[in-house]
């Protein structure tokens, strides 16, 4: 915790004021960093370096959608390093040390400061491990990697994937990914504020192309395709979640799909939702709210609001 004394003695009442206000900044910034489900590196440099570097894509141990899956994706998708590409799974990746010219996709669990934990795709680029350092992984995703050695994150729902009907998404996910390196690369995206924007601007295209909303993905405060038109116009549909999976595997420019990741228990449970255009991975939106005891568990009538009325 960041604590900071001041001596009234020696502060005038207005510094004091100022001072408590930067304390509140610091630790809501804190906070909402930890919380991103998405982002990464904003460092143009270390992205444009990773360029050159081969492809490590760590799988499961053993058999799941998860694996089959990204490995269609990668092969078909992913155009971001070529230099080479190998596939090796969580445990043979811990017996080899870790490559300075690799990146790494692979899973990452992170726990934020209120201690709910989420699993992240990660693109990872590799480094020079020290004298007795080793990775540790828990449930096919690793808990050691060290955050300056990100360069793109995006929050997933492994359960979704292997035990839902879900794993086609991982197909949006590695396009969002690769956008978001090219938004960096390029200079559009240099902090966290820029890269809120460049999304919040995509927000209003929403409405160019039909929206599908998983019935899943919605709160139970809309209950129905009525409540839903009453606060968006423009074309959608409700659907179900393997028609959402559906049209992501027929890559349909013309349609965004929704998407959305719970993390917590019932006193800690944390909704974050997003809207990915089902061809080309772009994210179109995003937001998230604490879902304590039942409420606010996905797509509820302000992110309706929000996606209605973006310019």
């Amino acid at each position: 915790m960041l604590l900071i004394a001041i001596d009234r003695r020696i502060v005038s009442p207005l510094q004091q004021r100022t001072m408590r206000f930067l304390l509140t900044s610091t630790l809501v910034a804190a906070t909402s960093l930890a919380l991103n489900a998405q982002y990464g590196s904003f460092d143009a440099s270390a992205v444009r370096s990773a360029k050159a570097a081969g492809l490590v894509v760590v799988l499961d141990a053993g058999d799941s959608p998860y694996n089959q899956t990204i490995m269609n994706a990668v092969k078909s998708e992913w155009k971001f390093n070529t230099a080479s590409m190998d596939f090796v799974t969580v445990a043979e990746l811990g017996t080899q040390p870790i490559s300075p010219e690799k990146c790494y996709l692979l899973k990452t669990a992170k726990v934020d400061p209120v201690k709910f934990e989420g699993t992240f795709l990660t693109l990872v680029q590799g480094w020079k491990m020290k004298k007795g350092e080793s990775l540790q992984a828990k449930n096919n995703a690793f808990t050691s990697i060290p955050s300056e050695q990100e360069l793109a994150f995006l929050l997933i729902d492994p359960k979704a994937i292997n035990e839902g009907s879900m794993a086609p998404m991982l197909m949006l996910y590695i396009k969002h990914m690769q956008d978001y390196l090219k938004l960096v690369e390029t200079g559009k995206i240099t902090d966290k504020a820029t890269a809120d924007r460049t999304y919040a601007g995509r927000t209003r295209l929403v409405r160019d192309t039909r929206l599908d909303l998983a019935k899943d993905h919605l709160d139970k405060s809309l209950p129905d395709e009525g409540a839903v038109k009453a606060q968006y116009t423009a074309p959608m549909r409700i659907v179900t979640l393997a028609d959402v999976a559906n049209t992501v595997k027929n890559q349909d420019r013309a349609t965004t799909v929704s998407d959305v990741v719970m993390t917590g228990d019932y006193k800690t449970k944390h909704c974050f939702k997003r809207l990915f255009n089902a061809g080309t991975g772009e994210l179109m939106y995003l937001a998230d709210d604490a879902a304590l005891y039942g409420k606010k568990e996905g797509f509820i009538e302000v992110d309706l609001k929000n996606i209605e009325r973006a310019r």
